[in-house]
């Protein structure tokens, strides 16, 4: 049987998924601000055996509706996550991290110097999500008079991605650094290669600042799944997040990835594809619906309404509610409208979006069972979809987690779809086998390796 990667969803903020849950009595996502609490979390998840965390970010401010957005805490305030990594990484010894870093507002020598840092300091425990950020608030906030448009993202973070393998795969040779301390040696200034790169959006000149780490480049992880998105994912990406509304609508999904892949040279199995899924456990399937009616309970459809507009510029409230929601067109999320039109496999009323989105907002699957009934579920997406894992959504925290832990990972293992314990060292390796530290020959990033023919 197939053994799945399990990875978890989270931001550093009081509210993810339900907006409005943060106020349940049993939700202690308002301890984000406290280092102790998310040691706490990676170590629930290094006892589950857990693939990785995954810490969404991006820029911005409340830009609609400020009240509202303070009100009801919907993604502000929110902290950096890549400063908390060192600190988990101490405090575990298998579980991996990873976390976004969008071209649209970083350049790539200081990201590619965080990054290798990162790698360095959890010896290989380190992924990069990357993600071509859309959101006015945040072009704003970096003094800019509006966004770029949707593909001309893409084209953007192609050029952010060159810079990047130059840098990390191709400014220092494998044995530049000798630390010979009798010649007095540390590195071989001849094996350090200065980078120049001389785009449309970047101009460095530059050898990278740190030497070769394990995996000189961080595990690659990708997020958008639209047409554009998912032709970067199939380059670029090692480890693709994708939702949909239907089985049919994932499993097509995979199936574009995977041949989009195939065009670039890459193997089927050099791409491992996540889906979302939210769980509330009991003993009992009408235990767990109780339980989850009662997080239902807490969660405010204004503010939920608001993450739409947030990620796709689209006020849903001020729009027709029995008009045909249809002929979207956007330059923010486009996942978030093609999930209503192109992938829907129907046209939907603005009412019906309105009212399908205030119920999930940006969850993936939702089951909510005994243990039994969960495995049951996610192995029957697994060999449905041809997906390789799932990106565990938080309803309360740590309370979410601990129940999935205690309960699903043992149901889990005992049917072989799941490790029984850590083996391979490095992120890489452990979605790809021991020994693959490092991008495979036949990855785009690879061509950027220095070499002296």
């Amino acid at each position: 049987m197939k053994k799945i990667h399990l990875g978890i969803f989270d931001i550093h903020t009081p509210n993810q998924m339900t907006q409005g849950l943060w106020t349940h009595p049993a939700n202690q996502s308002t301890r984000y601000k406290e280092l102790a609490f998310w040691i706490e979390l990676a170590q629930v998840l290094e006892r589950g055996k857990f693939d990785f965390m995954f810490f969404a970010d991006s820029y911005g401010y409340p830009h609609h509706k400020r009240e509202l957005s303070y009100r009801e805490a919907v993604y502000t305030p929110s902290n950096d996550p890549m400063l908390v990594i060192s600190a988990l990484a101490a405090s575990t010894k298998h579980l991996a991290f990873v976390t976004t870093a969008s071209p649209v507002y970083e350049l790539p020598f200081p990201n590619a110097r965080r990054f290798s840092t990162l790698d360095h300091l959890t010896n290989g425990r380190i992924g990069w999500n990357v993600v071509a950020t859309g959101g006015i608030s945040g072009a704003e906030s970096f003094g800019r008079s509006g966004i770029l448009p949707h593909d001309e993202r893409y084209e953007q973070a192609e050029e952010f991605m060159e810079a990047s393998y130059k840098l990390l795969e191709g400014s220092w040779e494998d044995d530049a650094v000798i630390a010979d301390r009798g010649r007095r040696i540390y590195a071989d200034a001849d094996k350090v290669h200065v980078i120049q790169h001389s785009g449309k959006y970047y101009k460095m000149t530059a050898s990278h600042a740190s030497e070769p780490s394990i995996q000189r480049t961080p595990v690659l992880f990708q997020a958008g799944s639209s047409d554009r998105g998912r032709d970067f994912a199939a380059k670029h990406a090692e480890g693709v997040f994708l939702k949909a509304p239907t089985i049919e609508a994932l499993r097509a999904q995979v199936q574009d990835i995977r041949k989009r892949a195939a065009a670039y040279g890459r193997g089927e199995g050099e791409i491992k594809i996540f889906t979302g899924l939210s769980t509330v456990v009991g003993r009992t399937r009408e235990e767990a619906e109780r339980k989850l009616a009662e997080y239902k309970a807490h969660r405010s459809r204004e503010a939920a309404l608001l993450t739409y507009e947030n990620a796709t510029g689209i006020d849903l409230s001020a729009l027709d509610p029995d008009a045909p929601f249809e002929q979207i067109k956007t330059e923010q999320g486009r996942t978030h409208t093609e999930r209503y039109t192109k992938h829907s496999g129907k046209v939907q009323s603005v009412r019906e979006v309105s009212d399908n989105f205030a119920e999930k907002e940006f969850r993936g699957i939702v089951i909510a069972g005994t243990a039994e009934e969960i495995a049951d579920q996610m192995q029957y997406w697994v060999e449905e979809t041809g997906i390789d894992g799932f990106n565990l959504e938080r309803y309360v925290l740590p309370g979410t987690h601990i129940d999935f832990v205690d309960h699903v990972v043992p149901e889990l293992q005992r049917r072989g779809m799941f490790r029984q314990e850590y083996e391979e060292d490095t992120l890489r390796e452990r979605l790809f086998g021991k020994g693959n530290t490092r991008l495979p020959n036949t990855h785009t990033g690879a061509a950027y390796r220095f070499s002296n023919s």
